[in-house]
C-alpha cells in the first residue's frame, strides 16, 4: 500500500514537472513573437492589415483639379540648384498666391515622344539622330521611362509606339529615313501629344522634336499646339537642324525647285492683291495666344510675339527649351542637356483658388534666392462648363 502511494506521488511530480515545462516554453514563444510581431489595435470597422501604416511614396498624384508645374531653376554660373525647400518657392495663378499642396524632387516616371523630320531638307541631317537612342534610354528616360517614335515627311509616322526596351527605341531611331518633302511640325506634334494623353497622368510627359522648326500646310495651328501640350502637361524640347548646313552637305540629285513658288508670294495680276507668303500663314508669332515672356536656351528672356522660331515659341510656352539651328554644339551635347535638366527639376502641384475663371490661368513662380533663374510653364488654359476656354 506505501509502495502504490509513493510511486503515485511520484507520477503526479512529473506530471507537475512536465506541464510546467511546457507552459515555460509556451511563454516564451508567445513573448518573442510579441516582440517580432507587435499585436495591431483593431476596431470593429477596422482589421488588423488595414491598421498597418502605408509604406512612404513621396511620388506626386495628379488630381483632375491639381495643376502640376515642373520647375527648373539654374544659378547665375547655369549649374542646377538641388537645395531648394517648399517654403523657398511662391507660386502666382493669374497674380494670385498659391498654397502648395505636393513639393518633390523625386522624378515620377517619364513618358516620351521623340519627334524627327524626316524628309528631303533634314536628309543630310538625319546621321546625327540615328546613334541617339542610348542617350534617351540610358541618361533620359530611366528604368521606368518609356518612350515612341514619331516621324514627319511625306506623312506623320508612327515608327515606334511607348516601349521601355532601349534596344527597340535605338533600333527605331537608326532605321529612320527621310520620306518627301512635306514640312508638317504642328501636324507631327499634335500626334505626339495625343500619344502622351493616353498615358498615365502621373507620369511626366515631354516632346524632344528634331526639326529646322519650319511649318508648312499643317492642318493644326500653332494656337492649338500649344493650348493642347498646356493642357495635357507637355513639355516641349526643341533640337534645331540648320537649313544652310544641310544644304551645304546635300549633293544636288535634281535641279532645284522653284523656291519663290514654294515660300513666296507670287506677284500678283495687275490690279489684284498680293496674296501672303506660306510662312506668314503658318507663322505670324502667336497673335491668338496671350502674351507670355520666354527664356531661350542662351538665357536671354523675350516676349513671346518676338520668338523667331516655332520650336523656341512651343518650348518657352510649355517650361522646355529649344537649341536652335545656331548652336556650334554637336546635338548629342545638346540632348544631354536636356536628359540633365528633365533629372534636376522640381514639381510643385497646387489646386487653383478661383477654378471657375475660364481662359487662359498664367503661372509665375518665384524663389527666394539671389542671382538664380527659374522657369517653368506659362500656364494652362480653363475650360468653362460649356467646353470654351
Amino acid at each position: 500500500m506505501t509502495v502504490n502511494r509513493t510511486n503515485a506521488f511520484v507520477k503526479l511530480a512529473w506530471t507537475v514537472t512536465l506541464l510546467g515545462g511546457l507552459l515555460s516554453l509556451a511563454s516564451s514563444a508567445y513573448t518573442q513573437e510579441g516582440a517580432q510581431n507587435p499585436p495591431v489595435p483593431t476596431s470593429e470597422h477596422e482589421s488588423a492589415t488595414e491598421a498597418k501604416p502605408p509604406e512612404a511614396d513621396t511620388r506626386i498624384r495628379v488630381p483632375s483639379n491639381m495643376v502640376l508645374a515642373p520647375v527648373t531653376v539654374i544659378n547665375s554660373k547655369g549649374d542646377y540648384v538641388f537645395d531648394l525647400q517648399e517654403k523657398d518657392f511662391e507660386v502666382l495663378d493669374n497674380g494670385v498666391r498659391q498654397k502648395i499642396e505636393q513639393f518633390s524632387l523625386e522624378q515620377r516616371p517619364l513618358a516620351a515622344v521623340i519627334v524627327v523630320e524626316a524628309n528631303g531638307t533634314s536628309e543630310p541631317l538625319l546621321g546625327e539622330v540615328r546613334p541617339l537612342g542610348p542617350v534617351f534610354s540610358n541618361l533620359m528616360l530611366g528604368p521606368q521611362g518609356q518612350a515612341a517614335v514619331v516621324t514627319y515627311g511625306d506623312q506623320i509616322r508612327t515608327v515606334q509606339d511607348f516601349t521601355q526596351n532601349g534596344d527597340e527605341l535605338e533600333t527605331a531611331l537608326r532605321k529612320v529615313e527621310a520620306r518627301g518633302g512635306s514640312q508638317h511640325l504642328n501636324d507631327a506634334l499634335t500626334q505626339a501629344i495625343v500619344m502622351l494623353e493616353s498615358q498615365p497622368k502621373d507620369d511626366r510627359r515631354i516632346i524632344v522634336a528634331f526639326s529646322d522648326g519650319h511649318d508648312l500646310g499643317s492642318k493644326t495651328s500653332k494656337e492649338e499646339v500649344v493650348q493642347r501640350a498646356l493642357n495635357a502637361g507637355i513639355t516641349i524640347y526643341g533640337l534645331g537642324f540648320s537649313q544652310s548646313r544641310a544644304a551645304l552637305m546635300k549633293q544636288p540629285k535634281a535641279p532645284p525647285q522653284n523656291t519663290l513658288a514654294a515660300n513666296m508670294a507670287l506677284p500678283a495680276p495687275p490690279n489684284m492683291a498680293q496674296t501672303p507668303s506660306n510662312v506668314e500663314n503658318n507663322w505670324d508669332n502667336g497673335a491668338n495666344l496671350p502674351i507670355v515672356p520666354l527664356i531661350l536656351a542662351s538665357g536671354e528672356m523675350i516676349r513671346s510675339v518676338v520668338a523667331k522660331d516655332p520650336l523656341e515659341f512651343y518650348a518657352g510656352y510649355t517650361g522646355g527649351l529649344s537649341y536652335g539651328s545656331w548652336s556650334k554644339k554637336p546635338m548629342q551635347d545638346e540632348l544631354n542637356k536636356i536628359a540633365d535638366e528633365i533629372q534636376s527639376q522640381y514639381e510643385i502641384a497646387y489646386v487653383p483658388h478661383a477654378p471657375d475663371n475660364s481662359g487662359f490661368h498664367r503661372i509665375e513662380v518665384h524663389v527666394d534666392r539671389s542671382g538664380v533663374k527659374v522657369r517653368t510653364k506659362a500656364g494652362y488654359f480653363l475650360v468653362s462648363a460649356g467646353g470654351n476656354p
